[in-house]
């Protein structure tokens, strides 16, 4: 059955019921107590609302509809978006339907995750479709190249490949909505323009949560636009972010839990191809690799009070192969209980800023080390490994416990240095205001392999003595790769 109005009569029916009529706020079912969907790491509220977006079977007062038709069949479906015009809002009763091909600039609403399942969605090029109230099942949801969509109240499980695909040049707001369990990406954004995220949750991907990527890279005339506010993504594989030539703020998000694919360590965030990231309020825990990858690219975290926070990964931060064009600064920040090495610089590095920062906890593990031209397994547990001269200056540091204990009983911590500077560093590398306590005392900061023409960082009173050696005292971590996007299945 297929039933249509237009939307003027939704507005005086809006009108006539008040707040009734405007959906999940005043949902007269009952609705679970305490948050219906998870709490960020700023303590936001994100999720598929629960329960019914309206009181009726039939959910578009609120939307902005230049004609409403209802449908509660597939035959119906198929035939309302064969013929709507851009600026149609299909309205779908409780119940399954399967796939279905939206025409541009048109929409489709459903009462709630809960209430209908729709197998795939297809968003044609245009402006202003809205995907709201739903469950998308295998066939996820493709957003045409040049589109501009919105995805609201809606959650994207169990896809066979990529949950959401944007494709080039196209426009997406994902917001209070989830994307669970697809086979590859949750969310892809190549090429795109722009991408906003917020009170989201993506979760359970055999592949990366999260990929924007520029395919021109370093040489791209127009970045991705990412904006990604109160979100978690959670137990993904590969990496949970992945910014590739990308322009991207992240305030209030929390990145973990991304475990091994295979025999594959799966990191936190990945900043490279020249991207630029401001980040707050960023939290990155529990990843089997490493926790924040900076790239050849441009960082800046915390500041303005708001810290952030790294935590359980291998290793916790790095940073490489910056130039002085693209700085890095980070203020703030807690590094806590990382793997093997807490903070590492490497690949001639330039333009690190830290400033008022706590490493601490940084338990030994193994990790791949090299030694000349070899490498091989070692158990290594350094607060900061400087290498490559790499160019920073840091104050404000304060470095507690690391490589006191270890992160598997079967293996011995390993006590080599609080600080490891390898060979020389950068021109102007400087550090101010720096405490060992807890046991780093002891390791001190250690500069190894230092040439008769190698320079050491610029110290003060401030800072306890840097111990030099012309010789290789331990051998050098190596650094993380940046993620590659996956093959085209």
């Amino acid at each position: 059955m297929i039933k249509a109005w237009n939307q003027a009569v939704l507005v005086l029916g809006a009108a006539l019921l008040g707040p009734l009529a405007l959906g999940c706020a005043s949902d007269p079912e009952p609705q679970p107590s305490g948050c219906p969907g998870a709490l960020t790491a700023s303590g936001a509220c994100i999720g598929v609302p629960a329960g019914a977006l309206c009181g009726g079977d039939f959910c578009a007062a609120s939307a902005d509809c230049a004609e409403v038709v209802e449908v509660s069949s597939d035959a119906a479906l198929s035939q309302a978006s064969g013929a709507a015009r851009p600026g149609v809002c299909i309205a779908l009763g409780p119940g399954a339907y399967g796939p279905v091909d939206l025409p541009p600039g048109v929409s489709l609403l459903g009462r709630g995750a809960g209430s209908v399942t729709v197998a795939a969605v297809s968003l044609a090029a245009g402006d202003a479709a809205v995907l709201r109230g739903l469950t998308v099942g295998a066939g996820g949801v493709q957003i045409a190249p040049g589109a501009r969509a919105r995805i609201e109240a809606v959650r994207v499980a169990g896809s066979a490949s990529d949950g959401v695909t944007l494709g080039p040049g196209a426009s997406l707001d994902l917001v209070d909505s989830a994307i669970e369990g697809s086979a590859r990406y949750g969310l892809s954004a190549l090429d795109a323009g722009r991408l906003f995220v917020t009170r989201s949750i993506l979760s359970g991907s055999q592949g990366p949560g999260l990929w924007a990527q520029c395919t021109g890279g370093c040489d791209c005339e127009a970045p991705v636009d990412v904006q990604v506010e109160d979100a978690i993504l959670r137990d993904n594989k590969v990496v949970g972010v992945s910014l590739v030539g990308a322009r991207a703020t992240l305030s209030g998000v929390e990145v973990s839990g991304n475990a091994l694919r295979g025999f594959d360590p799966s990191g936190g965030v990945s900043v490279s191809g020249c991207s630029t990231l401001d980040a707050t309020a960023l939290r990155v825990a529990d990843n089997s690799g490493f926790g924040l990858l900076i790239d050849q690219a441009s960082a800046s975290l915390g500041g303005d009070g708001e810290g952030f926070e790294v935590s359980g990964n291998q290793p916790g931060i790095w940073i490489q192969h910056t130039t002085a064009e693209q700085p890095v600064t980070l203020r703030g920040g807690v590094l806590e209980k990382n793997r093997a090495i807490g903070l590492g610089m490497s690949g001639d590095a330039r333009g690190i800023i830290i400033d008022g920062m706590r490493i601490a906890g940084t338990f030994a593990d193994s990790a791949v080390v090299s030694a000349g031209s070899d490498r091989s397994q070692e158990v290594v547990g350094d607060g900061v490994s400087w290498q490559e001269r790499a160019q920073a200056v840091i104050s404000g540091l304060v470095l507690s416990g690391n490589g006191l204990e270890s992160s598997n009983p079967s293996v011995d911590p390993s006590r080599r240095a609080s600080v490891l500077i390898d060979g020389g560093v950068g021109p102007d590398s400087r550090l101010a205001d720096v405490t060992l306590e807890g046991g780093d005392e002891a390791t001190g900061i250690v500069q190894q392999r230092l040439s008769a023409d190698g320079a050491s960082p610029l110290y003060g009173a401030d800072v306890p003595r840097i111990t030099t050696s012309p010789d290789a005292l331990f051998s050098v971590p190596v650094a993380p790769a940046a993620p590659v996007a996956l093959d085209a299945p």
